[in-house]
């Protein structure tokens, strides 16, 4: 499913009306009625008291719009206008004369005191309307928008919100003041800030309608996309009936250090719930005593440490011995900083001849000296949370939080990379694509997730999916399996550990929707 930024919405109306011959007078009647006919899934519009509130924009106009369908359909319906009507322009000003013929009250509010007198009786109306600001607002509201907008939040009524919150910017923010929606509808296609935090948590319910804009315009091919189970569907690799271990893929996952050996096995019983074929776990050799107890469907190799359970340096010529025999490398989690880990974790991202994801403590490693990821060949998927990332490009963790779209494809693209930045939602990024995803909840914030994730992408990958496609599905696989724990769970008592129980039945998922394609 494509999403489009604001400049990009921009470009789609503008040929839409040169190229197709859309009036633009048609696409508000289309997006207004859309919203109206979404407010009719919820309530019944016979007697329903309901109050637009429209600025002089488009957003505004879009507001006139919906107000006169519902108004058709039966509801009582009242507008405020933060402006005369005399100020209006375009489309708008059409809409807004047109409402007015067909005799619904538009109070023209222009000063703070106009507005003080709806604050007694706003909360009587059983839904607002917000059409105060649209996807080309920028900045902080102030004076009476601002006061609009801390008015419709005061009230206790339904709000829905025409295409975004009143006060968020489309292609993400962190708002000073914006309207607190219960529904929002959106036009044609879905924004950043439907999906983004903080932005999202001010969109209530999200529904797009369709306004008309022409099927080549809506299926070209963008940057931008959501990871949906239509897409999940089409990737899940196909298990041939002759296949053996080698035909559906060897991995080595280099993980687990002292304390640390939980990391490992999370990481390698992913990668085989996902169909890896067989899976190599490479490990300081101290912890043999631990990790021979367990994982038994995985191939231990243990390698030379430091002596205090950590991957030593002179591990390089064992783990160059296994190269052959796999199609991948998985390096991070649970490693440690120990510095001869590092430096081996650094020598194997100049060295190593095939593919290769890096995660945890592979980034931290890497972090101290980012440099080697530019023009790094083959190529590499990277897995940060957005404190692993800080440390990588030196920056904040908070602010590569909010700017999480921004930042995953600038480096991926600067490094040439497959950059999986995790959080909510988690972005996969490439050089020529960013797709975002659309499963998981805050379950997934638990210790060893990461690592759940690290092994379901490399399970993936060694099965002959490209980087890309293995770290988009890995990622929509593991909110989903995300999903079904916390639907059986409960958010707060998912642990890594359920992930791998649920995975089987997140691929199958995904199976069935393909299956239900081709039928």
């Amino acid at each position: 499913m494509r999403l489009v930024r604001k400049a990009e919405m921009r470009d789609v109306d503008a040929r839409a009306i040169s190229e197709f011959s859309i009036p633009s007078l048609l696409l508000m009647e289309n997006a207004g009625r859309g919203v109206a006919e979404t407010i009719e899934e919820y309530f019944t519009p016979e007697n329903l008291s309901v109050l637009v509130i429209c600025g002089k924009g488009n957003n505004g106009g879009d507001g006139f719009v919906v107000a006169r369908h519902l108004a058709n359909s039966g509801a009582e319906v009242e507008i405020i206008l933060l402006s005369k009507i005399s100020e209006l322009k375009g489309d708008a000003e059409t809409n807004a004369k047109i409402a007015r013929k067909s005799g619904i009250p538009i109070d023209e509010v222009t000063t703070e005191d106009d507005l003080a007198c709806w604050k007694a009786s706003i909360s009587d109306f059983e839904v607002i309307c917000d059409g105060i600001f649209g996807t080309g607002f920028k900045g902080s509201p102030k004076g009476l928008a601002k006061s609009a907008i801390e008015l419709v939040n005061s009230a206790s009524s339904f709000i829905v919100s025409i295409d975004i919150p009143s006060g968020i910017e489309a292609d993400g923010c962190e708002p000073e003041c914006a309207v607190s929606a219960d529904l929002t509808v959106t036009m044609a296609y879905l924004k950043p800030s439907h999906l983004l935090y903080p932005a999202r948590d001010y969109c209530g319910d999200i529904w797009v309608a369709d306004i008309g804009i022409p099927n080549p315009l809506i299926d070209a091919e963008g940057r931008l996309r959501l990871m949906t189970a239509e897409d999940a569907c089409l990737l899940i690799p196909e298990r041939v009936p002759w296949g053996n271990k080698s035909t559906f893929g060897k991995v080595l996952i280099l993980a687990g250090s002292k304390g640390m050996s939980g990391a490992a096995r999370l990481a390698c019983e992913a990668a085989l719930r996902t169909g890896a074929g067989l899976t190599y776990l490479g490990f300081p050799e101290t912890l043999s005593e631990v990790l021979d107890t367990s994982l038994l469907e995985t191939v231990k190799r243990p390698l030379p440490d430091t002596g205090d359970g950590h991957l030593g340096l002179q591990a390089f010529a064992d783990i160059s011995k296994i190269a052959d025999e796999v199609k991948l490398l998985a390096m991070g989690p649970g490693l440690g900083t120990h510095p001869e880990t590092v430096a081996l974790v650094k020598k194997l991202l100049v060295e190593w001849k095939k593919p290769m994801i890096a995660d945890a403590d592979a980034i931290n490693a890497i972090a101290t000296e980012p440099g080697l990821l530019e023009g790094k060949k083959p190529p590499i998927i990277l897995t940060p949370h957005p404190g692993e990332m800080a440390r990588l490009i030196e920056g904040k963790a908070h602010e590569i939080d909010i700017n999480r779209l921004d930042v995953a494809e600038e480096y991926a693209r600067k490094w040439s990379s497959v950059l999986v930045l995790k959080g909510a939602p988690t972005i996969t990024a490439c050089p020529d694509e960013v797709w975002v995803n659309s499963t998981g909840n805050s379950g997934l914030s638990s210790g060893g997730t990461g690592d759940v994730l690290t092994g379901t992408i490399a399970g993936l990958a060694a099965q002959g999916l490209p980087l890309t496609q293995a770290a988009r599905l890995g990622v929509w696989l593991h909110g989903r399996a995300g999903d079904l724990s916390a639907d059986e769970l409960g958010e707060h008592s998912v642990v890594a550990g359920d992930l791998l129980y649920y995975l089987p039945e997140a691929m199958l998922s995904a199976c069935e929707e393909r299956e239900e394609e081709t039928d």
